[in-house]
């Protein structure tokens, strides 16, 4: 929020946190370790600059965040120590914690950390310029707890397209299908966020595991190269994938973005592809702008509310929340 700016609570936000207290709760994308990195703040310590830490992330009901990774584009030369000194960082913020933050390796993790109160952390890589061209390196990151992982940010690298190759963009390279095949026998997920759409089919069609598409929005409702069509959403729903819905503000339109907004996607994707294959996918930290109501992970609750004021039930509600994001977790992690 905007210094000065008055809060936005749902009417049902009490509800909402009353039932994130029942159920996990996934998040499946932010970038909070840049600002700890920036030395702005900690993600120990609540905080009022960024978007999550620890403590406003259970104050919204979350149970687990994936926390990523990411190589700049000025380091990719030095990708692997960038992304080296950001997967330590993550581990020692959640090291720090004293035990309300735990690294998560598997869904047994999250559901552990639910029972118990604490935050789960899950770490991903986003770009495969961290391997440089090396499964060897894959297979490192994979022992430091990485668990999702992204081929490719905006730009081409040696695994495939990003979307900033829209327009020619190719499919996986030779790279790309190894590194596919390898995540699946490791038991990594691969997170298509940021692909272009012939690689987006050819990582499907390859997998023999379920993949996430963990921050993005819908191209239906708004024409912007980081969201999905109607079929590509289908294609990632019958291999049992989830489409994280993203909070950042430019995804969904111009002008003024509300929780709202972000609701009306997940009507759209729930339309598209059932209940079953939609999950969250913030984005927190990894952009300024973000809609009313969910400038911060402690007013999740208002989404929740909102879904809960459009009639959402129980079951649909535990699914978006996070059971989606448990079940593909159990099917790739194989716990």
């Amino acid at each position: 929020m905007n210094p000065g700016e008055a809060r936005y609570d749902h009417a049902r936000a009490e509800d909402a946190r009353a039932f994130h207290r029942s159920t996990p709760v996934v998040d499946g994308h932010a970038d909070s370790i840049l600002g700890v990195l920036a030395v702005e703040r900690t993600l120990v310590a609540r905080s009022d600059r960024g978007h999550l830490d620890f403590p406003r992330a259970r104050d919204g009901g979350l149970s687990a965040t994936i926390q990523a990774a990411w190589p700049a584009p000025a380091t990719y030369s030095t990708a692997l120590v960038r992304v080296t000194v950001q997967v330590e960082a993550i581990r020692d913020e959640i090291d720090r914690s004293e035990g309300r933050a735990v690294l998560a390796r598997c869904a047994a993790d999250i559901d552990d950390a639910f029972v118990h109160g604490r935050l789960a952390v899950l770490i991903d890589v986003e770009g495969a310029e961290a391997l440089h061209g090396d499964l060897a390196v894959f297979r490192s990151l994979y022992r430091a707890g990485v668990r999702v992982f992204q081929p490719v940010w905006n730009h081409r690298n040696a695994a495939a397209d990003g979307v900033e190759e829209e327009d020619r963009g190719g499919g996986l390279s030779a790279f790309g299908r190894a590194l596919v095949a390898e995540a699946n026998r490791l038991g990594v997920a691969i997170d298509l966020s940021h692909i272009v759409a012939r690689g987006f089919d050819e990582a499907i069609d390859l997998s023999a595991h379920p993949v996430l598409f963990t921050h993005g929005n819908c191209r239906a409702l708004f024409d912007h190269r980081r969201n999905l069509r109607d079929d590509q959403i289908r294609r990632l729903a019958e291999r049992g994938g989830v489409f994280g819905i993203s909070y950042v503000a430019t995804f969904m339109g111009e002008g003024e973005v509300t929780v709202s907004h972000v609701a009306d996607r997940v009507d759209h994707a729930v339309q598209v592809a059932g209940p079953h294959h939609v999950g969250l996918g913030s984005d927190w930290d990894g952009t300024d702008l973000l809609p009313r109501g969910l400038e911060s992970a402690e007013l999740l609750p208002n989404l929740t509310a909102e879904l809960m004021a459009r009639g959402y039930g129980r079951e649909d509600l535990q699914a978006i929340l996070g059971g989606n994001y448990l079940r593909a977790f159990r099917q790739i992690y194989g716990a």
